[in-house]
């Protein structure tokens, strides 16, 4: 009985005080089965469980497609140019570089893709 009074106060709260969301899919059988064994072993609910699966799979979704990642030999091109060491490389973008700017500017981003302006 103490056991589960513990249990019941350590369940997560809803941090942002925000109303629950619904969400309904449909999944093969095989496929909620695997998913309500791996939630039994990590000790949750089915709900829990697709819950912090779902979030970590956005998070990850969302960080791979904010961050940038450079070679070493790229990152220091890149702080060179930012300190204006590299001599090669023009003071001014061309006409090229801003043409391309302009239609970056004016263009649209649809689902997870951009589409440059014609």
């Amino acid at each position: 009985m103490a056991i589960s009074k513990v249990v019941k106060s350590v369940k997560p709260q809803n941090k942002n005080h925000q109303s629950p969301s619904r969400m309904n899919f449909r999944l093969a059988s095989d496929v909620k089965s695997r998913v309500a064994r791996a939630a039994a072993l990590a000790g949750q609910d089915l709900t829990e469980f697709a819950v912090a699966a779902l979030t970590e799979k956005a998070d990850e979704t969302i960080e791979k497609h904010e961050s940038v990642f450079l070679s070493r030999s790229d990152y220091n091109f890149f702080l060179e140019v930012l300190d204006g060491k590299d001599s090669n490389v023009a003071a001014e973008p061309s006409e090229c570089s801003r043409a391309s700017a302009d239609k970056y500017r004016r263009g649209k981003k649809i689902g997870a893709r951009y589409h440059l302006a014609d």
